[in-house]
């Protein structure tokens, strides 16, 4: 281990060479990385080793300009020069529209993962911290932005987050006390009609888009083009990165797979601040990992190539039953034993949906919400006639009226793009979930077919479900699909192997666990019992579903089983391959391959009890 006399040398020698001349200057720079990383932490403002303000200006004139230092999109609520009360209360009454936190630096849906630090208040003497949200931001309009924002901070001992719309329930886009590279503002993208993939193995439609590329952008390249490539429901989510890297799924899951199962091609960002390819034929090992092993974990993606197919409209209805008649309409309102039987009738119809290649998004809300004990379902099937479709749906139909559940032949719509463009006809839509900074303390669990299969097993899966939202009065989101790829067959590829199996991706929100600006802060105590609590009804899922697993991008990072319950059997080769591209621990996230070798820890060095927030200083774990 190099003596703190060497590294004041070496950190010294660094000084001289601000020029950022990097072939010269890597030597020093990796000297003092490892000595610094031997005491288990990365530094943090006010240790000797952080750089200083000379320094930090030097590197944002390398970067041309792109460095930012910004302060919490509330701060302006708060006591100072900035203080604005007209424009604090703007705030408030947005705060909940995704909107506003994807086009920020720093902000991201989940304010809780922050530490609940400098949230929109009419408080202004309260305080606001930076907590977990990073010090200095790279607003990347290049690769190039991207290496240089890599090799600082891994030269530096820095931490590394990376943030491109800020989509994320467990706070993997922010970290506290660290350097953020942000992807938001690259946006290539560009249809290819007739493309060929690196190896020759395919040609035909394709799309390539840059990090910073959204839904919405997607929809519209898919209208001018009369074209399908799969894309996120939620308008505003980035579809290269989390997205993307985790599985991905979107209306056309039982048809055509998910997002990670159509790359053709990676360009990416390694920890060694090299770039990449990354395809069948090149470094295949970061390309599997790539596909399914989650993001901010192997690298950053600067662009990607996907398959894209002929135009594939979808044909959708809704089906909407309630303890609660609407108002007015004429429907009368059933009985709970009543409700609940229609719920074991649809979850023996959802198998069939997969089958033909559809989707089930679904919304079940507890008794205490504005709606009562309410039902919602939007069935979407592809290539379908309206005859067709009003032929499948009619058994389900009939199904539920003879429990009692009268409801009308569903009204049609047929869909040219894969988004969810407008509000579906129930309470709460895609929107809340994508779009909207809503119930951010959530849990996933993935039932496999065998979970429907017999009569006992609907039976176990029907009765965890109603624990959930009838005991635990949580809200349930549930999607009746298959990943299966019917159409084109399983690519090799890291996605969770759970996925191959399922045939509902189920979702428990713990009601209250968010901030909308208005409502009270949740202290961190009342976080960690209400963690605990929605981990005691997933508890019951799990042993409803032996075999099932947990979906990345939607589920708990700190899942008690997360290694099993988001990457199955994959593990162990991805954290094979992480140790290869990444063995300094440039890149971390919470829940991520490798995850458990780092832990947030109090800026002292106390390790901390209950849920992780990010507002602390990222340590090696069991270290001192």
């Amino acid at each position: 281990m190099l003596s703190k006399a060497l590294i004041t040398l070496l950190l010294a020698a660094r000084v001289v060479t601000l020029n950022f001349d990097w072939e010269r200057d890597q030597v020093i720079a990796s000297a003092i990385a490892n000595a610094i990383s031997h005491e288990g932490c990365k530094i943090t403002p006010g240790d000797d080793n952080w750089p200083s303000e000379e320094k930090w200006a030097s590197f944002n004139e390398t970067l041309g300009g792109a460095l930012l230092k910004p302060k919490p999109l509330a701060s302006l609520c708060y006591a100072g020069d900035g203080y604005n009360a007209e424009k604090c209360e703007q705030l408030r009454d947005s705060w909940a529209g995704m909107n506003l936190h994807s086009d920020d630096p720093t902000s991201v849906m989940s304010q809780w993962a922050s530490g609940n630090t400098c949230v929109p208040t009419s408080h202004p003497n309260s305080t606001c911290a930076q907590g977990g949200y990073p010090v200095y931001v790279v607003k990347a309009t290049s690769i190039r932005h991207i290496q240089l924002a890599v090799d600082f901070a891994r030269n530096n001992h820095i931490r590394l987050v990376i943030k491109n719309s800020g989509h994320d329930f467990n706070g993997k886009s922010i970290g506290g006390h660290s350097l953020s590279v942000w992807t938001h503002h690259l946006k290539d993208l560009v249809y290819h009609a007739n493309y060929s993939s690196p190896t020759g193995s395919y040609t035909g439609r394709a799309v390539a888009y840059a990090a910073g590329v959204q839904a919405f952008e997607g929809s519209a390249l898919m209208r001018r083009n009369n074209m399908t490539f799969i894309i996120a429901g939620g308008t505003t989510v980035g579809i290269a990165g989390g997205f993307l890297q985790g599985g991905g799924h979107s209306s056309y899951t039982s048809y055509y797979g998910l997002a990670a199962d159509q790359v053709l091609a990676i360009t990416a960002v390694t920890a060694d601040g090299k770039v990449v390819e990354a395809h069948e034929g090149q470094n295949e090992d970061l390309f599997w990992a790539f596909r399914g092993g989650g993001g901010g974990t192997f690298g950053i993606i600067t662009s990607v190539v996907v398959k894209a197919f002929p135009n594939t409209p979808l044909v959708s209805g809704s089906i909407r039953f309630s303890t609660t008649p609407t108002r007015g309409t004429n429907a009368t309102a059933i009985s709970h034993e009543t409700f609940w039987a229609g719920m074991k009738a649809y979850w023996e119809f959802g198998t069939a949906i997969c089958d033909a290649g559809g989707l089930g998004y679904n919304f079940i809300y507890p008794n205490s919400s504005i709606t009562g004990l309410t039902f919602t379902v939007s069935i979407s099937l592809p290539k379908k006639t309206l005859a067709e479709y009003r032929s499948f749906v009619r058994p389900l139909l009939e199904k539920l009226n003879s429990l009692g559940i009268a409801l009308p032949v569903p009204t049609l719509k047929q869909s040219f793009v894969a988004a969810f463009d407008n509000e579906p006809p129930f309470p709460l839509s895609r929107r809340t979930l994508g779009d909207i900074t809503g119930h951010t303390l959530i849990a996933s669990r993935l039932f496999p077919r065998s979970s429907f299969s017999s009569n006992s097993s609907l039976h176990a899966s029907h009765l965890a479900i109603r624990h959930l939202v009838e005991d635990g009065d949580l809200t349930f989101h549930g999607m009746s699909y298959s990943p299966t790829l019917a159409v084109a067959g399983n690519p090799s590829n890291a996605v969770n192997p759970a996925f191959r199996n399922t045939v509902l991706h189920a979702q428990g929100y713990e009601n209250g666990a968010h901030w909308d600006g208005k409502a009270p802060v949740r202290t961190k105590r009342e976080l960690t019992e209400r963690h605990e609590r929605l981990q005691g009804y997933m508890q019951v899922w799990r042993d409803a579903t032996v075999g099932g697993g947990s979906y990345i991008n939607e589920g708990d990072a700190q899942d008690w089983t997360w290694k099993e319950a988001f990457f199955g059997n994959n593990y162990p080769k991805l954290a094979q391959i992480k140790r290869k591209y990444d063995p300094e621990g440039v890149f971390w996230a919470v829940g991520a391959v490798g995850s458990d070798e780092w832990e947030v820890r109090d800026l002292d060095g106390k390790r901390r009890e209950g849920i992780v927030t990010q507002d602390g200083k990222l340590c090696r774990a069991g270290g001192a």
